[in-house]
């Protein structure tokens, strides 16, 4: 795929990649470029999902969205993994960029449970994604949402995620290689800010669990509990640190 760019839109995507690079944690990396890309490719609702993998499936955790609400039905969706015909492009064992129209036609997309549960209530119609893997390894997936009296993502659009999509690869992956070679000072910086906010020791492993990126259903298992003991630590957790979703929490934390 070919497309043509103006010098100040060259010159706005080396200040971009920049400004990420400059980024030192996943909430700023992700909250930076939803704010950037608008400039050149306008989008209604943008989030950035943190990527692993579980039991041969992709997982998406801690969403960092444009929206001001906690928007969990819409994130629930993507985290409970039902976007059907996903998988072809997040499990690849590489980076790709897709637009919700490459995966089905709109006058079929119109008709999906996922269209009018979690989209249309919120007037969004088209999508474009940048699922990031480096060497099999899921990183993160970045998605940006256009109303539907809007035009679809043209292929500039695609384009220019192509262009971002490397450097993007290599500063969400140099991220995860920092939480691994700083584990051990991650871990006390969690146990010292849950000392300061009160929190039980319970409520410091799921703490540490949702910073190390685990879902729910990881996180029952792991802590022989169930969702809704989950629940009610986490209710317990957001009153003790004043935040109201995990989102908000790992920022804090890390």
């Amino acid at each position: 795929m070919s497309s043509t760019l103006f010098d100040y839109e060259w010159q706005f995507l080396i200040q971009m990649t920049t400004r990420i690079n400059y980024c030192t944690t996943y909430p700023e990396t992700c909250n930076t470029f939803l704010q950037q890309i608008r400039t050149l490719v306008p989008y209604n609702i943008g989030v950035v999902f943190q990527a692993g993998r579980e039991n041969g499936r992709v997982t998406l955790t801690n969403p960092v969205s444009t929206e001001y609400h906690d928007d969990r039905l819409s994130h629930n969706f993507f985290i409970e993994g039902k976007y059907p015909r996903w998988d072809e492009f997040v499990m690849l064992p590489y980076s790709s960029v897709f637009r919700q129209s490459d995966i089905i036609q709109p006058g079929k997309w119109e008709k999906t449970r996922v269209y009018r549960d979690v989209w249309q209530p919120k007037g969004m119609f088209w999508g474009l994604f940048v699922a990031l893997v480096h060497k099999d390894v899921p990183l993160a997936v970045l998605g940006i949402q256009r109303e539907k009296s809007l035009n679809d993502f043209s292929d500039r659009d695609v384009y220019i995620m192509n262009t971002l999509k490397d450097p993007l690869e290599r500063k969400y992956f140099a991220l995860l290689e920092d939480r691994k070679l700083s584990g051990g000072d991650g871990v006390d910086r969690i146990l010292k800010a849950s000392v300061n906010y009160g929190l039980t020791k319970r409520e410091t492993e799921i703490v540490s669990l949702i910073c190390a990126g685990k879902g729910s259903d990881e996180m029952c298992q792991v802590l022989y509990i169930t969702h809704a003991t989950l629940s009610k630590h986490l209710s317990n957790i957001y009153a003790k640190t004043k935040v109201k979703n995990r989102t908000q929490l790992f920022a804090l934390f890390l």
